[in-house]
């Protein structure tokens, strides 16, 4: 069932349970661990982690893309496995462990943490946990719904597990560019003017020789908690379209807009959708995390190209 999904056939002899996935990582490890805003996270081998030091305790250092979903952040700090943790993150146990001085931790822009990783600020990761969705003829790991810092964990780490999980659609391969910028001082630009522009690959390309285990699991990514538009975000909405409007009519705009950068949460969710209605078409988006709207706009018509870090929607939309 899963054979297929793991075409480098050399690698078929790394499937693995997540326990003993999960027995991989040691005490005073640092752990890179893929995640986005509740979207692409490993779930099987965190759940095994905790499990295991709840019998066995360790510590770890652990650095994912956002936050983590389906409740992993409270597992691992109700296991007592979090030393520290970055860059990101929204569990409330883990805060309160956090505001209690039992975890050590980094809040910082989500961009930081790769360029002090490359610059040798932070200790690289001694094993990265990156969910997927296959892994290709090359051994090289193609994400699930997210992708954020997930590549270059997967790059930088000593050794790396890879979660197959079969809950996502084999057709979310083709669907990343990954892009790794060169060194400085002499770093190139990036070569990205257009949100539709392609400039990397369609899968994290690492020595498949640093896979260590593969895990087979079947568990979606949890849902995304977003309000559904109301009164007073389709008002918001309202004083938005009026304004770009008069930027259209003045000419300092045309009817495409230009490129849209779109926040998250309810209340931008919600202003989106407001977009539906509105004379605009043929747009184009960027935003960290695409969410129902922008999936209820491509389908209404408005919205021809979007590009984020991760994917995460409502119940309805997953439904869909």
């Amino acid at each position: 069932m899963y054979r297929d999904r793991i075409r480098l056939s050399s690698l078929h002899s790394k499937v693995m349970s997540a326990a003993d996935a999960a027995g991989l990582i040691e005490d005073g490890m640092t752990v890179g661990m893929s995640g986005f805003t509740r979207a692409g996270e490993a779930k099987a081998v965190p759940h095994a982690l905790a499990e295991r030091a709840k019998q066995s305790p360790l510590k770890i250092s652990l650095m994912t893309g956002a936050s983590l979903g389906n409740d992993l952040d409270k597992q691992l700090t109700e296991a007592g496995v979090l030393a520290r943790r970055m860059p990101f993150q929204v569990d409330s146990t883990l805060r309160k462990a956090i505001n209690d001085g039992k975890v050590m931790f980094i809040d910082q822009h989500l961009s930081e943490t790769v360029e002090q990783l490359r610059n040798q600020q932070l200790k690289l990761p001694d094993i990265a946990v990156i969910e997927a969705v296959a892994i290709t003829e090359q051994g090289h790991i193609v994400p699930t719904t997210s992708v954020g810092n997930s590549a270059s964990f997967a790059i930088f780490a000593k050794q790396v597990i890879v979660e197959i999980n079969l809950s996502h659609n084999t057709n979310l391969e083709g669907l990343h560019d990954i892009y790794i910028p060169t060194y400085r001082p002499t770093r190139t630009p990036i070569p990205l003017v257009k949100v539709d522009d392609r400039i990397g690959s369609s899968a994290i390309p690492i020595d498949p020789a640093k896979i260590v285990g593969i895990v087979i699991s079947n568990q979606p990514d949890s849902p995304s908690t977003v309000l559904p538009p109301d009164g007073e975000t389709q008002g918001i909405a309202d004083h938005l379209i009026n304004f770009l409007k008069k930027e259209v009519d003045a000419g300092r705009m045309t009817n495409k807009l230009g490129p849209l950068q779109a926040g998250i949460g309810s209340i931008a969710n919600a202003v989106m959708c407001g977009l539906i209605d509105s004379p605009f078409e043929d747009l184009t988006m960027y935003s960290e995390v695409l969410q129902d709207s922008t999936f209820d706009l491509i389908d209404a018509g408005k919205l021809s190209f979007a590009s984020g870090s991760s994917i995460t929607l409502s119940t309805r939309r997953n439904a869909d």
